[in-house]
């Protein structure tokens, strides 16, 4: 149907008639939206000063609608996100369907830009269907990567905890399953006398018709759309319909996120994984995952043991996890129970390679997502491809010894990362930086003593140290050497320390022009996250090589403006300025060419 009005709001809501029908006065040019329509609510208050459809929208909803009065016709005010600002558009109150294919296009669109969004868009999309098909519920089971599992994404309607009793199937278990098996749709008027429907809370409310669409492309499955509703006369016929026509775009839409949000999280990774830094880079698949799927903490287990954890992660055992046999399970959420857990909501989920559980990931939520098992399909998807790169032993092993000390401090020996209580004292670990800012020094004894306990008496200071010595070598075996009064750092061959590669990467580039030089400087700035053993900013201690290496970074990033400049890449060099003032905010220098470039 077309719209009565069609407007386009800028960012700030200024708007521009594109069309509108001339009873409704919508005259003028760059007015804010508000004031060029003055629409009021049923109750006859204004409603544009407050408008619901904007605020939504700047929320990061693809689509938000709402109804108004204006020049006394009842209306529906509907606005979709395009192009950095809206589209907004007028319809009678009681007007005919949307078009859905148009309404599937909009819901790729904002996804491909913004695919963070993707819980909230596909439930405002599946909420347009199901209002547009007449049903009272419609629910997403996304596919695992691996095809094992069909797990509830996504839910919009009535009754969201009767649809909540069972959100995980197997394939050829109940609806979803039978169809992914089968890939055929299938659907019912008695769903109450139908033994093949598992979700007994449903049948309760009386719901009898229920389809259920397989999501399908050549490269297999992606999923099964489900609608119900409780009038057993719904029309099945003109529900499959709809369904044939936008059920392939809608499994390619999904099919693109899903493969996109894998080739992110491998992104993500490439050059942590190039240089060799695989701690770093398992790091930051946990990272990702925590972002996508707004956990407040991530577990990572793996074959050999080790446990890479980020955020707020409850202990959990892990004895016998049903995720290593491949199952997806939780707690609070109707997913099968996790043997060990408790306390919080949880989901743990297999990562697989090459056809075998590699390792076992964990969410932890304190507000449960809407529906509980929303992230763990997405997840899958997000780490399927990185998890064959992190998790299976490579030809070359990786450094014995990784350290990153540039805007914080970790340090991981054998793959396994080592907190300040790994080290047995607090004085061991902060010795150890110590040691590594002064990687190149054979240290007298008496210094550290008066570094480490300037308020001791000599004899006291030296035991103190040598207990400190003796917890630093028990955690990481071999790395202090002593040489009669003095000790020295003894850093193994297989090694990566952020900052002795960030300087060598820096001569490099010291050594090169042009794109060469340009490509270096990247590598190494990427290594730059901030001051030296940034953790602790009061370790004077520290204070030379720090500010050496962020001169060093200063002078990089002033340099690499100036190639990306000549080379063409203007917003590279705007970002290489602002960083550096960043990092001092009185650099003149990185000023006035910011300056110049912004015009």
């Amino acid at each position: 149907m077309k719209p009565l009005a069609r407007l386009r709001l800028d960012p700030w809501g200024r708007a521009k008639v594109l069309e509108a029908d001339p009873s409704l006065g919508l005259e003028g040019s760059d007015l804010p939206c508000a004031l060029l329509v003055q629409g009021q609510d049923p109750f006859g208050r204004p409603l544009c000063a407050r408008c619901p459809v904007q605020r939504e929208l700047k929320r990061g909803a693809y689509r938000a609608s709402t109804p108004l009065l204006l020049k006394g016709k009842r209306l529906r005010c509907q606005g979709y996100r395009e192009d950095g600002g809206f589209l907004i558009e007028f319809y009678p109150e009681k007007a005919e369907s949307p078009d859905l294919l148009l309404e599937l296009s909009r819901f790729t669109q904002h996804l491909l830009r913004h695919p963070e969004a993707f819980p909230e868009a596909l439930e405002t999309f599946l909420g347009t269907l199901r209002k547009a098909l007449g049903m009272e519920a419609a629910e997403l089971f996304l596919a695992d990567p691996e095809g094992h599992h069909l797990i509830l994404t996504a839910y919009e309607g009535l009754h969201r905890k009767a649809f909540l009793e069972k959100p995980w199937f197997q394939l050829g278990e109940g609806y979803p399953g039978i169809v992914a098996l089968k890939r055929e749709p299938l659907y019912t008027h008695a769903l109450q006398q139908d033994a093949r429907y598992l979700r007994q809370k449903v049948k309760q409310l009386g719901y009898q018709t229920y389809i259920s669409y397989p999501l399908e492309l050549p490269q297999g499955l992606i999923g099964v759309l489900n609608l119900a509703s409780r009038d057993p006369g719904a029309k099945h016929e003109e529900a499959l319909d709809t369904l044939s026509r936008i059920g392939p775009l809608f499994a390619s839409t999904l099919y693109t996120l899903l493969t996109r949000l894998g080739e992110a999280g491998l992104m993500a990774l490439e050059q942590h994984l190039h240089r060799g830094e695989v701690s770093q880079a398992r790091h930051n698949l946990l990272k990702e995952l925590k972002r996508f799927s707004k956990a407040t903490g991530v577990r990572v287990a793996t074959r050999g043991g080790e446990r890479l954890e980020l955020g707020l992660v409850p202990t959990c055992a892990m004895r016998d996890c049903p995720a290593w046999r491949g199952e997806v399970v939780g707690f609070k959420n109707g997913l099968p129970d996790c043997p060990e857990a408790e306390g919080r909501s949880r989901i743990c989920f297999p990562l697989w390679a090459r056809g075998e559980v590699v390792a076992v990931g964990t969410l932890f939520h304190a507000h449960p997502p809407k529906p509980p098992t929303g992230p763990a399909a997405p997840v899958l998807w997000l780490a399927r491809l990185a998890t064959p790169l992190l998790f299976i032993p490579l030809p070359e092993e990786p450094p014995e010894l990784e350290v990153y000390a540039l805007g914080g401090f970790r340090v991981c020996y054998r793959g396994q990362e080592l907190s300040p209580k790994s080290f047995g004292r607090t004085g061991a670990f902060r010795l150890l930086k110590f040691l590594l800012a002064n990687k190149e020094r054979a240290l007298y004894a008496d210094e550290l003593c008066e570094t480490f306990f300037p308020h001791l008496p000599p004899d006291k200071a030296r035991q103190e140290l040598y207990t400190l010595v003796y917890h630093l070598r028990k955690t990481l075996p071999g790395i202090v050497e002593r040489e009669g009064a003095y000790y020295r750092l003894h850093l193994p061959e297989k090694r990566f320390l952020d900052f002795e590669r960030f300087e060598e990467l820096m001569r490099k580039a010291d050594l090169e022009e042009g794109l060469s030089a340009f490509k270096t400087l990247r590598q190494a700035l990427e290594l730059y996250k901030g001051p030296l053993f940034g953790d602790d900013p009061y370790g004077e201690w520290a204070e030379a090589e720090r500010a050496y290496l962020q001169e060093r970074a200063l002078s990089g990033l002033l340099r690499l403006g100036d190639l990306a400049e000549a080379l063409g890449y203007k917003e590279v060099a705007k970002e290489a300025y602002a960083r550096a003032l960043r990092l001092e905010p009185f650099l003149e220098e990185a000023r006035a060419r910011l300056l110049a470039l912004r015009g």
